[in-house]
């Protein structure tokens, strides 16, 4: 059994599955088939195939973390300024604002400490 992912109907990615994994692959589509969960199975899949292609991403295209999504908001309210759509979708546009603003928001803590410091 060959796997294969297609991009886009122009190419494809041979997926290499050791021989044990691809028996125990078309044991499961004979029993999600048989048990009519098809289409159960192949949702699994794709929510599975998601997590892990997004895991193939360089470091740069992954969305951004929790912490810099705070910092930035942060930087964003104390500041006043907009957060790019870029910088939310991007890790690396997020490292970018990020590092642009960062001194400023410190800068601005330090001469205006919040109430009650």
């Amino acid at each position: 059994m060959l796997v294969q992912l297609v991009l886009d109907n122009e190419g494809g990615i041979s997926i290499p599955l050791d021989d044990c994994t691809r028996e125990a692959w078309a044991l499961q589509c004979d029993r999600a088939m048989h048990a009519g969960k098809l289409e159960g199975l192949q949702e699994r899949v794709a929510l599975c195939f998601a997590v892990s292609l997004s895991e193939c991403l360089d470091s740069d295209l992954k969305p951004p973390t929790a912490a810099q999504l705070k910092f930035a908001t942060d930087i964003s309210r104390v500041l006043g300024i907009a957060l790019p759509s870029e910088a939310l979708r991007y890790r690396g546009a997020m490292t970018d604002f990020i590092q642009r603003f960062a001194e400023v928001l410190r800068s601005k803590r330090r001469n205006y400490p919040a109430v009650g410091s």
